[in-house]
Order: structure tokens, then sequence, then C-alpha cells
């Protein structure tokens, strides 16, 4: 199973905002730090902040912050919020054209693999994996700024 870059970025996202729990992030500060693209952060950080994980708040002083506390943002979650769909194969897809989809027993398996690897992902939280800035060779999380 591969994860598009969508869900990668907001894992990144979450972990920069996580580590600056002390003031609101701006999508720039996202963009200039991991080298992304704007719009793609941009996109992110609305699907976050749709799905309750990150609150926008509007405004010249405005930016993003975590909606919850790092121990309730649940990776599994996060996923699930991101990812466009888990169609792994065609007969897991809406538009499934499969001619074998009623003989087929390739789809269960896939189900249940896909079932364990959310599992997994469901056991963690955002707070399994912050860094610190001692993480990342730095004295604060100030220093983490571009």
């Amino acid at each position: 199973m591969r994860l598009t870059d969508m869900t990668d970025i907001a894992f990144r996202t979450l972990i920069f905002a996580g580590s600056h729990p002390d003031r609101i992030i701006k999508v720039e500060e996202v963009v200039t730090f991991y080298n992304l693209p704007h719009g793609t952060v941009k996109k992110v950080a609305t699907n976050l902040t749709q799905a309750g994980i990150l609150v926008a708040q509007r405004g010249r002083s405005g930016g993003l912050r975590l909606a919850h506390a790092p121990e309730q943002i649940n990776l599994g979650t996060v996923t699930r919020a991101i990812e466009p769909d888990f169609g792994l194969v065609e007969c897991m897809r809406p538009q499934n054209k499969c001619v074998i989809t009623g003989t087929c027993r390739l789809k269960s398996p896939l189900i249940e693999a896909q079932s364990a690897f959310l599992a997994v992902l469901d056991r963690y939280t955002l707070a399994d994996i912050l860094l610190s800035p001692l993480d990342f060779g730095l004295k604060n999380t100030d220093d983490l700024l571009p």
C-alpha cells in the first residue's frame, strides 16, 4: 500500500504545528522548512482544518494550530481524512469494471491487509511522532523557523 504525498505532507505539517505548541504557525513556514509546494501545503492545511484536526485563524496574525492535544490526534484518523480512497485494486474502487469480480478471491485478503495497515496507525498519535528541538539539534522550537 502506498500513501499519497498529501498524507505525508499532512503528517509533516502536524509535526511542525505540534513542535510549536505555544504559537500559531503559518503555511509559509511549513513550505519553507520542508521545501514543499505552497499550493499543496495550503490544500493539506484546508483538509486538516475541515477534518477538525487543525484550527485555522484568519486575519493578519492568523495561521494554524492543532485543534486537539497531540495525544488526541490519531494517525489512522489523519490518514483516513486525507487519503482520497483506499481502492488498492480495481474491485475495491467505486467504478469497478473488473470482469472477474464475482469470482475473484483477491479482494478479501487485500481488505484484510488494508485493515491491518490502518489498525497499526490507529495505535499511534501525533504525540508518538512529535519531534522536540533536541531531535532537530536545536535549543528551542523558535530555532525551527526558517
